[in-house]
């Protein structure tokens, strides 16, 4: 152990044992005598290696070095140093060469046997990263608010040009504002974060699955909330079609909601079995459109329809992203 460790008095190495947040101890000449188990584990440097080098050589960042020289000459000096006694941030250098945000307070000291410096400092790391979060959080909602009122805006026009009449429109239009409305509350639930396909299949299919008229199923997915609002209009856009004239129309009908993914890709297949309640297939309106914006502005996919004897079959694929 470095012979500096001798003028140490037994009080400065209980705060060194004691204290919660990492303690570095400097003396005049800017080298290290004191280093606790805190600091270890915040800068990676163990007591035996960090104690005997010189500060501005272990834990200071190549661009702070020579103001750390300066201000420690000039404190010598002149007795005066601004840092003294102030809590500030500042970026501490890990062994491994990363810069890691600190919280710093630094006091002087002539009680241990010489005048030292004892330095207090607090890895806020995780503060650091929940501010960005949260952020980035702020931006994202900012980005989304403006795209959703743009999107409820031509929601209204589409469905006014294609409804017959104010009740019409007023039913379709509900019912598209709902489906988004049932989007955001899953995605606020998880603070703007992935959402489970499954947790969104059961806000659309919920009432029939109790009932035995739906069944979904796959492995885990998170999507990204962009795929989740795009996919939450495609999922009501094809289950309201359903229930107007397709599978569901009827107490006979069936839908089956499958999905699998390759690790980069999500394959969707939405299957519908039951006589429907027209036997033509339905001319491609507003909704159908929607869809196919849908799935190529938010989810950057594909879609196919199949328009089978027992029912629609609709096979709709998606990169995963990042």
């Amino acid at each position: 152990m470095n012979l500096s460790w001798g003028i140490l008095h037994a009080g400065l190495q209980s705060v060194l044992d004691t204290a919660l947040d990492a303690v570095v101890v400097m003396n005049t000449e800017g080298v290290i005598i004191g280093w606790n188990d805190h600091a270890s584990r915040s800068f990676g440097w163990t007591s035996e290696e960090a104690c005997g080098q010189r500060l501005s050589e272990t834990i200071i960042p190549p661009e702070y070095r020579s103001a750390h020289e300066r201000g420690l000459a000039h404190y010598l000096a002149t007795g005066e140093g601004p840092v003294l006694g102030n809590r500030i941030e500042i970026s501490g250098l890990h062994r491994d060469g990363r810069e890691i945000p600190v919280e710093l307070s630094i006091t002087a000291s002539d009680q241990f046997g010489e005048h030292l410096f004892v330095g207090f400092l607090r890895d806020v790391s995780a503060r650091f990263a929940e501010a960005e979060r949260q952020k980035r959080i702020l931006q994202e909602s900012e980005h989304r608010v403006k795209n959703m009122l743009t999107v409820v805006a031509a929601i209204a026009h589409q469905t006014a040009r294609t409804s017959a009449d104010l009740d019409s429109f007023s039913e379709a239009f509900s019912g598209r504002l709902q489906s988004l409305a049932k989007a955001h509350q899953l995605l606020v639930g998880q603070v703007w974060q992935d959402v489970a396909l499954s947790a969104l299949a059961a806000q659309v299919l919920g009432d029939d699955v109790r009932e035995g008229r739906a069944r979904f199923g796959g492995p885990e997915i998170l999507l990204k909330p962009r795929h989740v609002l795009g996919l939450s209009m495609i999922l009501h856009e094809l289950y309201t079609n359903s229930v107007k004239y397709g599978a569901l129309c009827t107490d006979e009908g069936h839908i089956d909601f499958d999905w699998e993914t390759d690790g980069s890709q999500v394959s969707l297949v939405w299957s519908e079995r039951g006589p429907p309640c027209s036997p033509e297939v339905p001319s491609s309106g507003f909704g159908e459109r929607m869809i196919a914006m849908s799935v190529q502005s938010d989810l950057q996919g594909t879609i196919e329809r199949d328009w089978r004897p027992e029912g629609l079959q609709v096979q709709l694929r998606f990169p995963l992203g990042d």
